[in-house]
């Protein structure tokens, strides 16, 4: 069976990815030294290097539509122009993305000084420098042992940053001194062609992100749209977000204050100071600085395993770099050498020589990509089939290989040679090691992964499909027993069994497919015994072996992509502290999942004898249907039907016991459902009562608790506390039109109405 891989990535992530990889040291560190060089036509720099860039955005995204493969602008350069190409490109990168993570790196140091100063405590570069090292260092320990970083946070960090910067240009426009900008046209170009030139080349570096989401290619959702529209839409926020605030920091701060040793490198905090917004919005700034400086170096360590692993996996480095550590499931060897790389270019290169080399890395690649879309145009292969066409082709491809020639010999001297050097070392790289192992030539190549989807043949009535996660044989047993008998009314039915292997962020998913067989056999063995179960049980069933982040997401995807009509999935019957706070997998799942839930805390294979509550809530129907299900599938199982009544002042305990049996009698009646026994249990503290009678059962069905998000955090669910105090299997069930809400989605929403 061929592993999918969980594309989990939707439009928002895809911006957030690509714009969080953006805003850094492009906006925080660079409009002070590349003003040097331009004058205020720094300004027109930040747009001409969106527009440079444009071209190799459009190209990454058709490219990546026709090879969303782990490895992004490497894999298509590869297959586009051949291995020697590949090799150039994908150490280039990775170099690139090394030096980008640098500058951030000693780039947010800078940022600290303004506060510590408040304080009457200073830093020498030196010091700085040091500081800079323990943090990477630090980063770089993070990703080894494969802390988990979520699509959620990241897009958190962007909306924070976005914030804060457009509350600066906000309330600091209004302070731009027009005559700032030169006075002329002359002026503003004070320093003619060759400076705006020069300045464009240095802040090239800021738009580095916006193809860089391409290396995750393989998890983005309908990566025909959302890849092409994410990029663009990133690149074109960031630019004008940028222009804006360049706009602002010239307009604001003299030339020659922004020229000195104390404003240089922290130009939004100059602004700051000249307007005279007090010590508040310095940490501010301050704090989206580090945000944005510290998130891009984490990146530069987060990504770097992606292109070392494409190497290795097509034989143009050793295998080590691709191997991933049995303890921490992180390629280790590529990201100690990646951190190590960052830590000496932080120590030995000034600011300014490291954001030019950088960016000559990322001019050669993005040629590269150019040329390789042009190559798979001209010899256009069977399989190349982009869900999104690059636009006015081949003349802004063209446009991109020229303009990247030229501007390269706009930089110094340093630089040129860095980006002329890698590509001599590629070169011979490839001459010495990977020509002789590699037998291939450009544009060609195959899907990492083939995904079939479940098709019907004309006329064929769809079968109710209940997905059943499982991944313990000592309990998927018996949740497969309860799907089976869920699904035995309905004809005709099939189950649908799926496995999750996750994987840290810092490890491409393609990755753990070629490399970790151990854990993809083990995944096979779990989903070959779950199709023995259902042999035996008579129904038919289909499997999903998944290579995917989160297992909650994962499984809403195949639920989704199934069009499942419920999902019966194991329950530990205990929830983390944490878990009430930050919400779990079956949150989620319980949350979101367009069909029935059954959760299953599982005790024994059996149900035996079975008690289902009724109290007349949205979910008693299902309550009962599903508890008689299992009841009907296993021999000698009885059903008693419980509703639990308190006693009011003013009546007798025979009314209420009334009031209940009328209530199970009209659910069973709705139901359809004759045979079954009841019972009407009165007592004063409903929870206890409830917890009493099921530990009289082997089983016991309910429904999931209404209470609100906030009330769990505080006291946890009536669920939770049944997990932890029946000794006997317990079911949770609700409607496929359910309205549970995790902590999370409470407070989203409160903000977004403006009320409960």
């Amino acid at each position: 069976m061929p592993e999918e891989l969980e594309r989990d990535l939707g439009l928002p992530s895809v911006i957030a990815i690509s714009m969080g990889a953006m805003i850094g040291s492009g906006i925080f560190i660079l409009p002070g030294i590349a003003m040097q060089e331009a004058g205020p036509a720094v300004i027109l720099a930040f747009v001409l290097a969106a527009v440079l860039v444009l071209p190799a955005a459009l190209s990454i995204a058709e490219l990546g539509t026709a090879m969303p493969e782990a490895g992004g602008d490497y894999i298509f350069i590869e297959r586009g122009m051949g291995p020697g190409a590949g090799t150039i490109a994908g150490l280039g990168t990775w170099l690139m993305l090394m030096f980008k993570g640098s500058l951030a790196l000693f780039g947010g140091m800078f940022y600290l000084e303004p506060v510590l100063s408040s304080f009457d405590v200073t830093m020498t570069q030196t010091e700085l420098r040091l500081l800079a090292v323990v943090i990477g260092a630090l980063l770089v320990g993070i990703n080894v042992i494969g802390v988990k970083q979520t699509g959620g946070l990241q897009k958190i960090l962007v909306v924070v940053m976005l914030f804060i910067l457009g509350g600066f240009v906000g309330l600091t426009g209004g302070s731009v001194d027009t005559a700032l900008y030169g006075g002329s046209l002359d002026g503003f170009f004070s320093e003619g062609s060759v400076g705006l030139f020069a300045a464009t080349a240095t802040v090239l570096i800021s738009y580095g992100g916006v193809t860089k989401v391409a290396a995750v290619a393989e998890e983005i959702e309908n990566p025909g749209r959302n890849l092409p529209l994410g990029l663009l839409l990133s690149l074109a926020i960031t630019a004008i977000l940028y222009a804006l605030i360049v706009a602002v920091i010239v307009g604001v701060v003299e030339e020659e204050m922004l020229l000195t040793d104390e404003w240089e490198n922290v130009p939004v905090v100059a602004v700051v100071e000249v307007v005279g917004l007090g010590f508040v919005m310095v940490v501010l700034i301050v704090v989206a600085a580090m945000f944005a400086l510290i998130s891009t170096a984490n990146a530069g360590v987060l990504t770097a395993s992606r292109y070392p692993f494409a190497l290795s996996r097509d034989n143009l480095l050793p295998k080590l770099f691709g191997d991933v550590n049995d303890r921490f499931r992180t390629p280790v060897t590529a990201i100690l050498i990646t951190g190590g790389v960052m830590l000496f270019v932080v120590v030995a290169l000034p600011v300014e020589q490291i954001a030019k080399t950088a960016g000559a890395f990322q001019i050669l690649v993005y040629i590269l990509v150019c040329l390789s879309l042009m190559a798979f145009r001209r010899r256009d292969p069977e399989w190349y089939e982009p869900e999104f066409y690059s636009p006015l082709y081949p003349w802004i491809q063209i446009f991109g290989v020229v303009s990247g020639v030229f501007i390269i010999t706009q930089m110094d001297l340093l630089p040129q040679v860095g980006g002329v050097g890698i590509a001599i070392l590629g070169a011979v790289w490839y001459y010495v090691y990977g020509r002789p192992r590699v037998d291939r030539s450009g544009v060609m190549g195959e899907a990492l992964v083939d995904i079939v989807e479940p098709t019907l043949p004309e006329g064929e009535e769809k079968p109710h499909r209940i997905v059943v996660p499982v991944a313990n044989p000592e309990t998927d047993r018996g949740l497969i027993r309860l799907a089976a008998a869920k699904a035995a009314k309905e004809e005709p039915a099939e189950l649908v069994a799926m496995n999750v292997i996750t994987v840290p962020d810092q490890t491409s998913l393609a990755q753990e497919v070629a490399y970790e067989q151990e854990r993809i056999e083990r995944q096979q063995e779990i989903l070959d015994e779950a199709q023995e179960i259902a042999d035996e049980l008579g129904i038919g069933l289909r499997t999903h072996a998944i290579v995917g982040r989160d297992v909650g997401d994962t499984v809403l995807d195949v639920i989704e992509r199934e069009d499942a009509d419920g999902v019966v999935m194991g329950w530990s019957g205990v929830r983390k502290p944490r878990d009430r706070i930050l919400g779990s997998n079956i949150d989620r799942i319980i949350e979101r999942a367009p069909c029935e839930v059954s959760l299953v805390r599982p005790r024994g294979e059996t149900v035996g004898d079975i008690v289902a509550f009724v109290d007349g809530g949205q979910y008693s129907e299902t309550v009962v249907r599903q508890a008689a299900a299992f009841a009907e599938a296993e021999n000698g199982a009885t059903l008693t039907l419980v509703n639990i009544q308190t006693v009011g002042a003013d009546e007798s305990e025979a009314e209420a016991t009334e009031r209940g049996r009328a209530l199970i009698e009209n659910v069973t009646t709705r139901v359809g459902l004759d045979e079954y026994e009841w019972n009407v249990v009165t007592g004063d503290d409903v929870q206890a009562t409830l917890i009493t009678v099921a530990n009289e059962y082997d089983t016991a069905v309910l429904g999931l608790s209404q209470r609100t998000a906030l009330e769990q955090v505080f006291s946890g669910s009536l669920s939770d506390t049944l997990g932890e105090e029946v000794d006997g299997k317990v079911i949770l069930v609700r409607n496929a039109d359910a309205t549970i809400q995790s902590l999370q989605t409470a407070i989203a929403r409160r903000f977004r109405r403006g009320r409960p």
